[in-house]
């Protein structure tokens, strides 16, 4: 396998502001367009996200939540 192509499941939790502002529609969206699988769920500490995939696709999935959330 080439670098990037490694598959990797991660947990990602965001906090602060994420009811109300469309955060699991953006993050289904991203998620599918970075070919990626998982859940992204609601709690009391904010979002807890999920994903599986490659290792690149993670990274990117990762960069698109911190430079764009909704």
């Amino acid at each position: 396998m080439t670098a990037g192509q490694e598959t990797l499941r991660t947990r990602i939790r965001v906090k602060g502001i994420v009811q109300g502002v469309g955060f699991r529609p953006f993050i289904y969206n991203l998620a599918k367009r970075h070919n990626l699988k998982g859940f992204c769920l609601n709690d009391s500490e904010g979002v807890l996200i999920e994903a599986e995939g490659r290792v690149a696709d993670i990274e990117m999935f990762i960069t698109g939540i911190r430079e764009s959330p909704p």
